[in-house]
């Protein structure tokens, strides 16, 4: 009999499939209920930073990453002749302090085919050509009624099925908009072998007064364009092939690239009203929708999996409990709220440079801007330092390891500097009996106690013995 704790995740998509790998590489027996037989073989998202691409590896899928994916080189807003307005360049080679290149692009099918590979392998069950009638739940469970009648048992429910989700409506939870809400062609195309179009190596926002548009060099020999609908034209019009190739043709013919799909999509900025309800948690498109710009669509639910899985680890070995399971929508959905912003505010700049209304000078939400990436916080952190809140780099350690393979899927205490606590403190046995690891040595980023969460955020850094006892202290709170 399997007495391992459970978890029904609805969704075969990469950010439900993500959840599972997470939760089943932390003990969890996981099925996934997909209602499509064969994963979508149409290209979605397109690219992922760096902080994406180490949660991928945190929650096990990481090995052979870089195989289906491939650096991005930079990118940038320019006029209607392509001259550079704002952007930045990464020469080849260029890492984080996470770890990882800034940012890559991928062709979504191949992901998908990576991320259900290491499913199975981390022990995933899936349930292909299912769908979900209802969910219940108990104080100790949750249920999920099949069409077919079937009806699951588990402790906990991750619904990551999509946009219009059956159960988020089911449960009363709304949207709620930013305010942005336009339509958009997005074409693909695969060059054909041999085609030597130069094109553009860059991500390019392309500010044309007449119609803006954005290209992105995809991963392999894929590419994609969209193109902003103006007035009185239709989703039927613009997906005709003679209109896709006319609006193509600054770049390509038919005689370079085949078209992979094109089709119309409204982009609109939405954020769930909550991302809990009991035992069933809400994640990506599900929880948030947000314009392209940022390519953060398919990073922020990687984000929500990494930021759930751990928490129901704690939650089910008898810690932290309600408390610590409510900062998921704490975190979550502050954080998520901002990227949403911010990738909205970077669709309305390419409108005002291109003349198209506002204002055309502030430019800190484009590429190489100056506009920071939303951190953490609210929810499981303490203190004020700057660093609290974000990513710890993974850095090299004294004894020459990395953090991230010292830590593996725990939490650390890093003692760094002349001023930290002892390595017998009765703080530090706290720590130790939650079974963090204990790190001694000075690190690059922070002198003091740092002490960094299983999802690599860094919940508190402490400048004295007394500071680091009063955060330990407001840090297990949320692990009663």
């Amino acid at each position: 009999m399997n007495t391992s704790p459970s978890v029904i995740v609805v969704g075969g998509g990469p950010v439900g499939v993500a959840a599972a790998i997470a939760c089943a590489n932390r003990g969890f027996s996981v099925t996934v209920v997909e209602k499509a037989t064969e994963i979508y073989d149409l290209p979605r998202a397109i690219v992922m930073d760096d902080e994406v691409q180490r949660a991928l590896t945190l929650i096990g899928a990481g090995g052979g990453l870089s195989d289906v994916t491939s650096a991005l080189p930079g990118a940038e807003f320019v006029d209607v002749a392509g001259i550079r307005i704002i952007g930045f360049e990464l020469p080849e080679g260029t890492m984080t302090g996470l770890g990882f290149p800034p940012v890559v692009r991928y062709y979504q099918p191949e992901l998908e085919a990576f991320l259900r590979a290491h499913a199975v392998g981390a022990g995933v069950h899936f349930l292909l050509g299912k769908e979900v009638a209802s969910v219940t739940q108990s104080d100790s469970g949750v249920e999920a009624a099949l069409a077919s009648g079937t009806v699951l048992s588990a402790d906990w429910l991750i619904a990551a099925d999509g946009a219009p989700s059956p159960i988020r409506k089911a449960l009363g939870i709304r949207f709620d908009s930013l305010g942005f809400d336009q339509d958009w062609m997005v074409v693909d195309v695969r060059l054909h072998d041999g085609c030597d179009r130069e094109l553009p190596l860059f991500v390019q926002q392309i500010c044309d007064p007449a119609r803006p548009s954005t290209f992105v060099p995809g991963h392999g020999r894929f590419r994609r364009w969209e193109f902003q609908l103006q007035e009185g034209e239709t989703r039927a019009e613009m997906v005709e092939p003679t209109r896709v190739w006319q609006l193509l043709s600054p770049w390509l013919t038919p005689d370079d690239a085949g078209i992979v799909r094109a089709v119309v999509y409204r982009f609109h900025g939405t954020v769930a009203s909550a991302m809990r309800a009991g035992r069933v948690f809400i994640a990506g498109d599900a929880a948030h929708q947000m314009p392209p710009f940022l390519g953060q669509g398919l990073g922020s639910g990687v984000r929500d999996a990494l930021n759930l899985a751990w928490k129901l680890q704690m939650a089910s070995g008898g810690r932290g409990g309600e408390r610590l399971l409510d900062t998921y929508d704490e975190e979550r959905r502050p954080h998520v709220a901002g990227v949403v912003a911010h990738a909205v505010d970077t669709g309305r700049l390419i409108d005002q440079l291109a003349g198209r209304g506002g204002e055309q000078d502030r430019l800190e939400s484009a590429y190489g801007g100056q506009r920071a990436f939303p951190h953490l916080e609210h929810g499981m952190r303490a203190g004020d330092h700057l660093l609290t809140g974000r990513q710890a780099p993974d850095i090299v350690l004294a004894d020459g390891r990395q953090l991230d393979a010292t830590v593996g899927d725990g939490f650390a205490v890093i003692l760094s500097g002349a001023r930290t606590a002892p390595a017998n403190s009765a703080t530090l046995d706290e720590w130790r009996a939650l079974g963090a690891t204990v790190v001694e040595g000075p690190v690059p980023f922070a002198e003091g106690v740092v002490v960094v969460r299983p999802d690599r955020s860094i919940a508190s850094v402490s400048t004295t013995a007394e500071e680091f006892a009063e955060h330990t202290a407001q840090l297990m709170e949320f692990l009663a």
